[in-house]
């Protein structure tokens, strides 16, 4: 989505188109890695093993998801600010793809030992 131009008092100010893209990039870079990190705490303590299984993969494509959006819907950007591109996107779902299921693998030899 492009800026709309709004006029304000006597001069045009540029203003963003809401707090979507904010959102997106908040979850996506911070609420979602958090939601995986504690559905890995969750399945390495073997609290509901199938129920905290799927969550996690549900989180982890949710978050893929959300990164789509907000490159193609809300003009993603980087981490360092820069213009986000479906390349960068493959790469960050490769990503998370791998670190989820890393994730889930080690929590569930935790849990399999008995280590918390």
């Amino acid at each position: 989505m492009a800026s709309k131009q709004h006029q304000i008092g006597d001069g045009s100010q540029s203003e963003s188109t809401g707090y979507l893209p904010l959102v997106l990039r908040i979850t996506w870079m911070m609420i979602g890695n958090l939601g995986l990190f504690i559905c890995a705490v969750l399945i390495a303590q073997g609290v509901a093993p199938v129920v905290t299984d799927l969550l996690l993969f549900l989180v982890a494509g949710g978050l893929i998801t959300v990164r789509y959006v907000d490159i193609t819907r809300c003009e993603g950007q980087t981490s360092e600010g820069e213009p986000a591109t479906l390349a960068h996107w493959r790469r960050y779902a490769g990503g998370m793809l791998l670190t989820s299921g890393a994730m889930w693998a080690a929590a569930r030899f935790v849990a399999l030992r008995g280590w918390m």
